[in-house]
């Protein structure tokens, strides 16, 4: 199913309309990338763990991908602007529920509803943007709506940790309002209404299942640490109810006349390799979202502010790396830059193994520049190469898969890295603590500083507090490993795209820089 979208305009009103579409597309990925550098204070105003903090930005991404797969017929049956109008003004009220939340899990619920009304923003922004404009000048309108997004993503990290560090945590949610109202408004003047189909089909059954199954993952591996995996009932149900969805899913699709996500999608070769890409893509993505802010802020002792900072060569690297491609795209095999991607990923993932709590800030630096540049290498080359065979009449839907498994590849990313740090630092502190004690003669026979003087009750607990802090940074440099060997494992993939010919990709290359950006 297709879009339908206001047609060209010009003069005043096109500006007033790009300004809505680029707003509320600007409102959702500065909260995305804004919410990580807080997660350390919001950590301490919840009395959280690293595992139940993560949840905010988890439930972010499941809201996602609850409302993303069924973004097409929800325009189709509603009409773009009355989607669009409710989409903001949810995702307003949700700014304002997440600033006054009083317990983690009242955050945790407001961020799954601001999931849900998000996920509609970035599509149709980017449908209202290019639609104001005729044809040959979409490349453009593409441009000029990717300010929004490309400034968002850059100074979200920045803007957040100045808002954390001068004020407060609720701020980052607040700040955001003022423009989300004003695309509200703006909107709703200047978007012309556009017919809904009322009898347009949807899948409903095919729809529920993926949504049961997906969340139900995503639960089991965001839950699973925390209630020791299948040892708990819960999450042995969860499972089944996940295992029971998904084959539901599969036998209805199979076996229906019109699906919501066609059997055919999967007989492309190209297509089917690339749902298993984006996934691993989503995954790596999560490392920079929860594990760096937390690493920076609570083990490295940088202020917010700084943190953001430290985190802004990773978008740098991305537009640096857009760039390129986009300019050099005819000539590069979209395979080798995949390729290049995961390498670039691997790369950082390895070095930041061996940090410590005193690594150097020009080492962040240069780490999260990589780590940019490879993402953005890889989301171009894989989304370019995931759509470069698909037959055209399979690409809307194909595109709605694409997205909800690369979110629930992100959520489920989030959830694994995190029970890593969880887990090795509880082992960590385990096989480091058993070596304090008297009876150890290497550690009785050490020259400690006075402060640890394990004869002394102040000092016991210096110590102790010591060995907590170092357990917790060998957990971090697990959870890089981790996402270095995510990184690793997805490198034969690159060898298994079948490169497009020239006609087919050129328009997916462009599509795809465009995404990235």
């Amino acid at each position: 199913m297709s879009i339908e979208v206001i047609p060209p305009t010009a003069g005043v009103r096109r500006t007033l309309i790009v300004l809505s579409g680029m707003g509320g597309s600007a409102v959702y990925e500065f909260t995305w990338s804004i919410a990580g550098v807080g997660l350390p204070h919001m950590q301490g105003s919840f009395s959280a763990t690293p595992d139940q903090i993560a949840w905010v930005m988890t439930a972010f991404i499941m809201g996602t991908v609850i409302t993303i797969a069924s973004t097409g017929w929800l325009s189709a049956r509603f009409g773009v602007k009355r989607v669009y109008l409710t989409s903001i003004a949810g995702f307003g009220v949700s700014l304002i529920m997440c600033g006054i939340a009083t317990t983690l899990q009242e955050e945790i619920v407001w961020r799954l509803v601001q999931g849900v009304f998000g996920a509609t923003l970035l599509p149709l922004g980017q449908s209202i943007v290019v639609a104001a404009y005729p044809p040959d000048r979409h490349g453009a309108a593409t441009a000029i709506w990717s300010i929004g997004i490309i400034g968002g993503g850059i100074m979200g990290p920045v803007i957040g940790g100045g808002v954390v560090e001068f004020m407060s945590w609720p701020w980052m949610f607040f700040l955001n309002l003022p423009i989300a109202i004003v695309a509200f408004f703006v909107a709703l003047a200047v978007l012309p209404d556009t017919k809904p189909d009322p009898g347009i089909h949807l899948d409903g059954f095919g729809l529920t299942t993926i949504i049961i199954a997906a969340t139900a993952f995503q639960i089991v591996f965001g839950r699973g640490e925390r209630l020791d995996w299948f040892s708990s009932d819960e999450i042995i149900i969860e499972c089944s109810i996940g295992v029971l969805a998904l084959y539901l899913f599969i036998v209805h699709s199979l076996t229906t006349a019109r699906p919501f996500f066609r059997p055919a999608l999967f007989r492309d070769r190209n297509y089917s390799l690339g749902l298993i890409a984006a996934f691993f893509n989503g995954a790596i993505a999560a490392l920079p979202l929860v594990i760096l802010p937390l690493m920076l802020q609570q083990m490295a002792g940088y202020p917010a502010l700084e943190a953001g900072i430290l985190l802004f060569p990773r978008g740098v690297g991305l537009v640096i790396v857009s760039m390129v491609l986009a300019r050099y795209d005819r000539h590069l095999p979209q395979r080798y830059v995949l390729l290049v991607g995961l390498a670039m990923s691997f790369a950082s993932g390895y070095v930041m193994i061996g940090w410590t709590a005193d690594v150097s800030a020009t080492e962040v630096i240069w780490v999260n520049l990589v780590q940019g540049a490879g993402s953005s290498a890889m989301f171009i080359a894989i989304n370019t190469l995931t759509f470069s065979t698909l037959k055209a009449e399979l690409k809307t839907e194909g595109f709605a898969l694409y997205y909800t498994v690369l979110f629930t590849g992100a959520t489920i990313g989030i959830a694994v890295i995190v029970a890593v740090l969880t887990r090795m630092t509880q082992v960590a502190t385990s096989v480091v603590g058993a070596h304090i004690n008297p009876y150890n003669e290497r550690f009785r026979l050490l020259n400690l500083p006075e402060i640890w003087d394990y004869t002394e009750t102040v000092g016991l607990a210096t110590l102790q507090q010591e060995v907590a802090v170092q357990a917790q940074m060998i957990g971090y440099s697990d959870s890089f490993f981790a996402a270095a060997v995510i990184s690793l494992v997805a490198l034969p993939l690159a060898f298994l795209f079948r490169d497009p010919t020239p006609e087919q990709s050129t328009g997916d290359r462009e599509k795809a820089v465009e995404a990235a950006n």
